[in-house]
């Protein structure tokens, strides 16, 4: 079994001429939420082996908030080609995961990490698939489930959705 989390980066300023949009931060809700979601799920015994960040200022400060509940913090690797990445790269990724490695968790950016969670989703609680198909919010988790023994081996459809996190679930309005 091989467990994938993919976290969609938590809520970040608006984008301002002087910076560009790989320089945009998480806003105090953002902030709060990244907590409340790693707190969940380190709750639900969600741990992940690995950790897979895009390099935006935005990704690395939702996995510091995300760091500082799990201790101690499994190994990261922030990854340029993860930046704004597109499904199929993504999925090409997770196929190069060491074999070793049970749960892998990705922070990243939409849209292509929606679209390679709806793809990799085949079943799963109906209500929460529908969550995750209808919006992938900023801060939320799809917590994806397969019956494989190697990351070579993931294909779409082949994963259970296990939880659907989002951080207003949690905190309300966030």
């Amino acid at each position: 079994m091989k467990d994938l989390l993919l976290m969609r980066h938590a809520k970040a300023v608006a984008s301002a001429p002087d910076r560009g949009d790989h320089e945009r931060a998480l806003n105090g809700r953002g902030r709060r939420a990244a907590a409340a979601v790693a707190r969940e799920l380190r709750r639900l015994d969600a741990r992940p082996d690995m950790i897979l960040c895009s390099p935006a200022r935005r990704t690395r400060e939702t996995l510091a908030e995300f760091l500082d509940v799990y201790a101690p913090p499994p190994p990261t690797s922030l990854e340029p080609e993860l930046y704004l990445a597109e499904a199929g790269q993504l999925l090409a990724r997770f196929r190069r995961i060491e074999p070793g490695v049970r749960c892998a968790l990705l922070i990243g950016h939409n849209e292509g990490l929606a679209q390679i969670a709806i793809a990799l989703a085949g079943t799963g609680a109906p209500a929460a698939l529908a969550s995750m198909r209808s919006k992938f919010p900023t801060g939320a988790v799809a917590w994806l489930r397969f019956a494989i023994d190697d990351w070579a081996d993931i294909s779409p459809a082949g994963g259970e959705l296990v939880a659907f996190v989002r951080p207003r679930d949690l905190i309300g309005g966030a």
